[in-house]
């Protein structure tokens, strides 16, 4: 097992949890897509660094043969469990690096959610393992509209936020271009509100602020210096489909 095995397999409960606390329809809602554009149901889908079955298991209805392929094992685990009461399908689970199977894969739907080890030039080996289609989920922007307006207040420029680097769709879409493969692109925004505090968000800001700058900071935007004061945030979504045919 590798470092990076070992650490997901140990974190695989709290990013389980994670997901099952998410507000975010968008594992329903990329499957409805699916289904809108004719490419569900289909016989047979593999699901790529599927992790605790998601998507997998908003999948199953409409697919008679599902594999779900990730190195962890305990993300499959969660995976198994999540998906034990859909008997109607025929599901198998493989842990593995997907770069190292032993066998190619083949199935009509090759399925690819938020792996960010995915490089434009993998594409070529998953068009060799779908009979039908490619289909790439990726989150490509977030916002949160409390931090923003703390930053702009300080003079800072927010971190980019890794999950939703819009540059990785942006390459898929210039190496499909390149080899004049058409594609179709779709993309689902949600806008959330949460209840927060100042001092919850000061540390993504990922610079330090001092008690008194955070005090000012605090009374511009909620009028109290308190920076534990309640405040409601709203947070900003958006993942993209990139679906071709091979």
């Amino acid at each position: 097992m590798t470092e990076d095995q070992a650490f997901w397999n140990a974190f695989a409960p709290d990013y389980a949890a994670a997901e099952q606390a998410s507000r975010l329809p968008i594992a329903h809602d990329v499957i409805a897509w699916l289904r809108s554009t004719q490419l569900l149901p289909a016989h047979s889908a593999v699901d790529l660094a599927a992790g605790t079955g998601r998507y997998a298991v908003q999948m199953m209805p409409w697919v008679q043969e599902l594999t779900l392929i990730d190195w962890s094992s305990a993300m499959l685990a969660f995976a198994k469990e999540r998906m034990h009461q859909q008997a109607d399908t025929k599901a198998q689970f493989i842990v593995a690096d997907w770069r190292k199977l032993h066998k190619p894969l083949n199935a009509d739907m090759l399925f690819v959610s938020q792996l960010p080890t995915l490089k434009p030039q993998d594409l070529k080996m998953l068009m060799n393992w779908a009979s039908q289609t490619v289909v790439l989920n990726f989150q490509t922007a977030q916002s949160d509209a409390l931090l923003e307006q703390a930053a702009s207040l300080l003079g800072l420029q927010l971190p980019p936020v890794y999950q939703a680097d819009p540059a990785r769709m942006i390459s898929f879409k210039v190496w499909l271009t390149a080899q004049r493969i058409p594609f179709q692109s779709h993309s689902l925004t949600y806008e959330i509100e949460e209840q927060t505090t100042l001092s919850d968000l000061l540390p993504d800001l990922a610079t330090p602020i001092g008690l008194k700058t955070a005090a000012s900071l605090a009374k511009a935007i909620t009028g109290h210096e308190n920076t534990h004061v309640q405040v409601t945030d709203r947070l900003t979504y958006t993942y993209t489909q990139l679906v071709w045919h091979v």
